[in-house]
């Protein structure tokens, strides 16, 4: 029992300095890519790591996010998909995923915009512009959308910009 205790301290101990020693790797300094530790927490787990998506689960992100950002009516959507979450079927690259996406409107507004610009930094595409905690926090306070009519907010875009 007091093997545990010492091995439960030192676990404790060795994330505790995670961040301390974290930034290191041989002499170079290391930064993790903003907005990748709340992605990792809220999303990952079913786009996975790096934006793949999971087949029958949830649709990839990579090189789907950053074309939607360009738009302002995208980045509304976006940002209207991480308020009201998602629920139905969508289509993605000829593939169907009938699913769920529960809102993650509690998260602050600072994690919600480095999430999104963690994944649009994945993207195979030029510069696209970031997006700020003011701009989370003013999508936040508009109406919340059904599901129904959140499928009609997707049906829209792709009327005018084509599949994403």
């Amino acid at each position: 029992m007091k093997n545990a205790i010492n091995l439960k301290l030192l676990a404790r101990l060795c994330f505790a300095a995670m961040p301390v020693f974290s930034g290191f790797v041989g002499s170079q300094l290391w930064a993790a890519p903003v907005g990748i530790v709340p992605y990792m927490a809220n999303c990952s787990s079913c786009h996975q790591p790096k934006g793949q998506g999971s087949a029958n689960l949830a649709p990839k992100l990579t090189n789907r996010i950053g074309k939607i950002a360009t738009f302002d009516d995208g980045r509304r959507y976006m940002l209207s998909v991480v308020f009201n979450g998602m629920a139905g079927r969508v289509v993605v690259e000829n593939m169907p995923f009938l699913g769920v996406m529960t809102p993650l409107g509690s998260l602050k507004d600072e994690d919600i915009a480095g999430a999104l610009n963690y994944i649009m930094s994945l993207q195979n595409m030029p510069q696209i512009k970031p997006f700020t905690a003011a701009e989370v926090k003013a999508a936040r306070s508009l109406p919340k959308k059904s599901a129904p009519q959140m499928t009609i907010e997707r049906q829209k875009l792709i009327a005018a910009h084509g599949p994403f």
